[in-house]
């Protein structure tokens, strides 16, 4: 695997099916044939721009997801770094980060980066769509092994994102730890509704390319039924999103017979799908729903699939073959079934990158042969994990460790509740103070919900709850927590004040 380049397989697939689909891109299909042709011309033009292997370079395309593949496959293929940024980031950011990550070229369709002494090579869909016979030469290949394939900013939910690295021989064994339990088959047709300037949307693209499925681009920002329409025009039996794109999905569908029954997978990923949430899907969605658990730098290590979530609503799923999960103490002792404590775990591509300025956060999170991965939770009985949120996020209210999960559950059941967040108030007296962020969409008193909570909470219920007509997500649909926590100071100052 010393040699492996991601690339590999997707030029076999060329080899084997050359005019298998490999993209449905608005109207435009592309064949394999015709993509791996792509792929040559674009590394020839990086070649010609005097870019090398090991080489760092940022990708920044506006509206062209086929286009933004393409080079990225092309970087990959050369032995190259790439870095993504949405075309929607403001410049002057992408101007400091290219500084940061030490990034020596671009290739966009919008930026002028002279003044940070960056050149920027603007991508051509030619390099796509123009004809080409015979075999694809594979003169710019290089070996990807321990080379960077990605690195990528993480959604940075606490304020502070980090940096993740993943060479070639990583993602290879992270897709080989994965593809037995969500593989995409063969001409499969796949759509992804995360974008790919994050790692999880372009890494999920590659393993539907490397699997000989068909990867379908949506055409531009669409709204649910446009999207509905779209998944069967196409025939989309393979669905990845994050929560907040079913929850968006669920405000326009109704009844209970499922919408898209040809779905064989959808797919959550992301963030915990909250009960209600996950029972909405099934009925009105699609039943074949699969949740999965991981970070970006260690891939999926657990999967609950529909039998599963059928009978533990609320579950991550079981360990991949091959990962060991382990839940322990303040001193890293593993804890019994139905206890709540930190969660680890390790097993073949669940080690750090070497990248320098990743130092800070590998010793965070890799001790004694074992990833720490910042979440709390328990093991049940059958070895099945339920998460509780972050470490960070985890209240300690007089002792009583209460995660968000928990109270969100809760709050996401009751008839007239859209959305909920919980989060900490700091106090002096009580450390932390539970409160919870709701969206309702009808009339509902504080005392009723507060009594509702009670029930089902006791001492966990929150104290304070923050009417919002929206819970402020991140693009991935994370919470941000940090800006309930000072809204919530503000609107309590306000009143200690009048």
């Amino acid at each position: 695997m010393s040699d492996v380049n991601i690339t590999d397989a997707i030029f076999a697939v060329a080899q084997e099916r050359p005019h298998a689909v490999a993209i449905i891109d608005g109207e435009s299909v592309v064949s394999y044939h015709t993509l791996c042709a792509g792929v040559h011309r674009a590394a020839q033009r990086f070649h010609e721009a005097g870019w090398r292997a090991g080489d760092r370079i940022g990708i920044s395309i506006r509206g062209r997801p086929a286009l933004h593949l393409l080079v990225s496959l092309a970087l990959a293929r050369c032995g190259m770094t790439q870095v993504s940024w949405s075309a929607a980031e403001p410049p002057a950011l992408i101007r400091s980060r290219i500084k940061v990550l030490d990034v020596t070229a671009m290739v966009s369709d919008h930026l002028c980066l002279e003044s940070a002494g960056v050149a920027v090579l603007a991508p051509n869909m030619q390099w796509l769509t123009s004809p080409h016979e015979g075999l694809v030469a594979d003169s710019y290949r290089e070996p990807g092994g321990e080379r960077f394939w990605i690195i990528c900013e993480s959604s940075g939910t606490t304020g502070r994102p980090k940096l993740i690295a993943i060479t070639h021989r990583q993602e290879e064994e992270h897709g080989a730890r994965v593809t037995p339990v969500l593989a995409y088959l063969p001409g499969e047709r796949f759509l992804n509704l995360t974008a790919l300037h994050f790692m999880s949307g372009m890494k999920r693209t590659l393993r539907c390319l490397k699997d000989g499925g068909t990867r379908v681009f949506l055409p531009g920002v669409v709204d649910t039924p446009q999207l509905l329409q779209w998944i069967e025009r196409h025939d989309v039996t393979y669905l990845s999103g994050a929560p907040v794109h079913y929850h968006q999905m669920l405000r326009d569908i109704s009844g209970n017979s499922p919408r898209l029954p040809r779905l064989r997978i959808l797919r959550s990923t992301g963030s915990a799908l909250p009960a209600s949430i996950l029972q909405a899907v099934r009925r009105c969605i699609t039943p074949n729903v699969f949740v999965d658990y991981g970070l970006n730098e260690i891939s999926v290590i657990t999967v609950a699939p529909p039998d599963l979530l059928a009978k533990h609503a609320e579950t991550a799923g079981l360990p991949l073959p091959g990962v060991e999960l382990e839940v322990v103490d303040a001193v890293e002792q593993p804890l019994p079934p139905g206890v709540i404590g930190r969660v680890r775990t390790r097993g073949p591509g669940i080690h750090p990158s070497y990248l320098p300025a990743l130092v800070e956060e590998r010793e965070r999170m890799f001790r004694n042969g074992w990833c720490y991965t910042g979440d709390v939770g328990f093991l049940n009985e059958e070895g099945l994990l339920f998460l509780k949120g972050r470490a960070d996020d985890v209240m300690n209210f007089d002792g009583i460790l209460i995660g968000p999960a928990e109270i969100e559950s809760v709050l996401c059941a009751h008839p007239a509740v859209v959305e909920a967040a919980a989060f900490p108030l700091p106090s002096h007296e009580h450390q932390d103070v539970p409160a919870a962020a709701v969206v309702c969409a009808t009339s509902l008193q504080t005392e009723e919900l507060a009594r509702y909570c009670a029930e089902r909470l006791g001492v966990r219920t929150p104290r304070f709850f923050l009417r919002v007509g929206t819970i402020p997500r991140n693009a991935m649909g994370k919470v941000l927590r940090n800006e309930l926590i000072q809204h919530a100071i503000t609107m309590l100052q306000g009143r200690t004040e009048g």
